[in-house]
């Protein structure tokens, strides 16, 4: 009954620092961004199987930020849906597949940028101007 009593208040200790300094505990911390280089407003809502996380007005040059814990067994899944005037279109954010272009080092932090153009939508693991070629093509905007 000790041993049981003293793993229960280790995992209780581990989550409440979890929760307090927002780490993520045996998984990645993801950072992940979608900026508009629309001049218009876009209207984006991102959600997840456990989260949703609402409608989002982003502004020409502006940007939406959200984190998250990657999931224990790695089947993580952010998706998004987007207006621009007339146009919609909706895509995986975050995914398995997505990963692999959005992966640094853990040192640097876990970052996913997605970048909102009037030809479509961009992703990388950096946050660089379109001319420097680290974006690469996802989807364009449905008609």
């Amino acid at each position: 009954m000790g041993a049981m009593h003293n793993l229960f208040t280790l995992l209780t200790l581990l989550s409440l620092i979890t929760s307090v300094t927002h780490a993520c505990f045996l998984t990645a911390k993801w950072n992940l961004y979608v900026i508009s280089n629309i001049e218009d407003n876009i209207v984006a809502h991102i959600k997840s199987g456990d989260d949703d996380l609402g409608n989002h007005t982003i502004p020409f040059n502006g940007n939406y930020k959200w984190s998250f814990c990657d999931r224990i067994d790695g089947r993580t899944l952010f998706y998004g849906y987007f207006w621009w005037g007339s146009k919609f279109t909706s895509l995986a954010l975050f995914d398995d597949e997505l990963r692999g272009p959005c992966a640094l080092s853990k040192e640097s932090g876990q970052h996913c940028y997605w970048l909102v153009r009037p030809g479509g939508f961009y992703v990388s693991a950096y946050n660089r101007t379109f001319a420097d070629n680290y974006w690469t093509f996802k989807k364009h905007w449905d008609e």
